[in-house]
């Protein structure tokens, strides 16, 4: 960790900072998905499970 850094390292793609915020992107868009979800369930009055296991949510229907 305390190696001196490289020029040719901090050209790199994927590092484990990208690494990191792929995770917290992802899990954003999950939340994002599932707001979406209990949002649709208060306007339509619909149980939220029925919403999940019809596949009319934003998740793609797991």
């Amino acid at each position: 960790m305390s190696q001196p850094i490289v020029e040719d390292e901090e050209k790199k793609f994927i590092t484990p900072k990208s690494i990191i915020w792929f995770l917290i992107a992802s899990v954003g868009m999950g939340f994002y998905y599932l707001i979406i979800d209990i949002g649709l369930m208060k306007v339509q009055g619909l149980d939220f499970f029925y919403l999940w296991n019809s596949g009319g949510g934003g998740g793609g229907g797991h």
